[in-house]
C-alpha cells in the first residue's frame, strides 16, 4: 500500500511541474498573440466543451482496455498539444491544441485515480483513500517549481515555456511504464461483442451517476464552483500586470505562493474535518473563505491586500479539493469507476465552460473585477443550495 501511495505522489509530482511551466505566462502569451479576453475564454471553453465530450468515450475505454495504457496514452497527447501551442501564432491553431489537450486530459483524468484507487483496495486499503488524496496535494510542490521556471524563462520568450513542458511530458510518459502496476481490461470478448460491452459500460455508469444522489449533490455543486473560479483562474496575470505593474518575471512567485497555500490548506483538511465533525459542513465551510478571498480582490486598491485576498480565495479552494475527491470516490462502487469519475469530471468541466464563456462577456464588457464579484454572488447561492439541499 505505501508503494502505491509513494508512486502515486511521485507521478503527481512530475505531473505538476510538466503541466505548469507555462501556467504564470498562458494568458500574456495569447495576448501577446492577439487574442481578446473573449476570444482566450473561447479557446478554454472549447476545452472543456472538448472535455465533456470525451471523457465517458475515454473513460470508457480506459475500463475496457485498461488504464494505465489510458494514462500514458494521455501523456503523449499532451506533449503533442503543448508542441502545438510552441509553433502556432493564430486563434485556430490554439484551438486545435486545446482540442488535442482536452483528449490527453480525459484519458488521464479517470483511468488515473481508478488504477490507483482500485490497486490501494486490492491491498485492503479501502479506508486509506484520504491519505491518498491528501498525497496527491504534493503536485502542487511541482506546480510551484514550475511556474517559478516558466516565468523566469518566458521573460526572455514567452513561448519557450511550451517546449518546456513538451519535453518534461515526454519523459513522464516513459517514467509511468514503471510507476504503476500493468492493469487488464475488465473485458475481453469478440469484437462483435466488445462493442455492446462499452455501451453497456457507459449507460450503466451513467445511470448510476444521475441515480446517486450522494454523488449528484456533491458534483453539482463542483460544476458551479468550476463555474464561479473561472475569471479568477483566467485573468489574474492580466490584472497584476495592468492594475499593479508587476513584471513578467514575478508572476512565477504569485502563483507558487497561491500554490504553497492550497498545498498546505489540503494537508489541513483532515484536520479541518474532524474539528467541524460532518464532512458535508466541510466542505460548505471551506467555500466560505473562497468567496471572502475574491470580495476582498473586488474592494481592495491596494497590491499587498489584493495579494492577501487572492491567496486567502486560494486556501478555500485547497480545502475543498481532498474533501471533494474522497467524498466523490466513497460514493460509487468499483466496477467501472474510470467511466464514473469520467461522468463526474464531465459535469464539471462543463460548469467550467459555461463559466468561461459567461466570465469572458461579463470581463470583455464590464472588467475583469466586476467578472470577478459576479462569479462570487454565484457562488453564494450555489454553496446556500449546497447546505440546504443535504440537511
Amino acid at each position: 500500500m505505501k508503494k502505491i501511495i509513494r508512486n502515486y505522489g511521485i507521478f503527481m509530482l512530475f505531473q505538476g511541474l510538466a503541466i505548469s511551466f507555462f501556467f504564470s505566462i498562458y494568458q500574456l502569451f495569447l495576448v501577446e498573440k492577439g487574442l481578446s479576453l473573449l476570444e482566450i475564454n473561447l479557446i478554454n471553453g472549447c476545452f472543456m466543451l472538448a472535455n465533456f465530450l470525451f471523457e465517458i468515450p475515454t473513460g470508457v475505454i480506459a475500463d475496457f482496455f485498461g488504464r494505465k495504457r489510458s494514462v500514458i496514452i494521455g501523456l503523449w497527447l499532451y506533449s503533442f498539444s503543448f508542441l502545438i501551442y510552441f509553433l502556432s501564432d493564430y486563434f485556430w491553431q490554439f484551438l486545435v491544441a486545446e482540442i488535442i489537450g482536452a483528449l490527453a486530459a480525459t484519458c488521464i483524468s479517470g483511468a488515473l485515480e481508478s488504477l490507483v484507487v482500485d490497486a490501494l483496495n486490492l491491498e485492503g486499503g479501502q479506508n486509506l483513500s484520504n491519505r491518498l488524496f491528501r498525497k496527491a496535494e504534493i503536485r502542487s510542490i511541482g506546480v510551484l517549481i514550475g511556474v517559478i521556471i516558466g516565468s523566469y524563462v518566458g521573460q526572455f520568450n514567452l513561448a519557450w515555456p511550451w517546449m518546456l513542458s513538451v519535453i518534461a511530458f515526454s519523459l513522464l510518459a516513459l517514467l509511468s511504464n514503471f510507476l504503476f502496476i500493468k492493469d487488464e481490461g475488465q473485458i475481453k470478448e469478440s469484437k462483435g461483442g466488445r462493442l455492446i460491452a462499452v455501451k453497456k459500460i457507459a449507460q450503466d455508469s451513467i445511470f448510476y451517476g444521475f441515480k446517486n444522489k450522494r454523488l449528484m449533490s456533491i458534483v453539482s455543486f463542483a460544476a458551479i464552483l468550476s463555474f464561479s473560479v473561472q475569471p479568477i483562474n483566467m485573468y489574474w496575470p492580466i490584472l497584476f500586470k495592468d492594475n499593479f505593474n508587476v513584471p513578467v518575471k514575478f508572476m512565477g512567485f504569485i502563483f507558487a505562493a497561491s500554490i504553497l497555500i492550497i498545498y498546505g490548506a489540503s494537508q489541513l483538511s483532515g484536520l479541518w474535518q474532524k474539528r467541524i465533525k460532518c464532512e458535508k459542513k466541510a466542505i460548505f465551510f471551506s467555500q466560505v473563505f473562497t468567496i471572502l478571498g475574491i470580495f476582498g480582490c473586488y474592494y481592495f486598491l491596494d497590491l499587498s491586500l489584493f495579494i492577501v485576498s487572492f491567496l486567502i480565495h486560494e486556501s478555500g479552494r485547497g480545502l475543498f479539493n481532498p474533501l471533494y475527491r474522497s467524498y466523490v470516490n466513497r460514493s460509487i462502487n468499483d466496477k467501472n469507476r474510470a467511466t464514473v469519475l469520467s461522468f463526474e469530471s464531465m459535469l464539471t468541466k462543463a460548469g467550467a465552460g459555461l463559466g468561461l464563456i459567461f466570465s469572458g462577456l461579463i470581463a470583455d464588457n464590464f472588467g475583469i473585477l466586476n467578472s470577478w464579484f459576479i462569479n462570487a454572488v454565484i457562488l453564494i447561492m450555489g454553496i446556500s443550495w449546497f447546505l440546504f439541499k443535504n440537511k
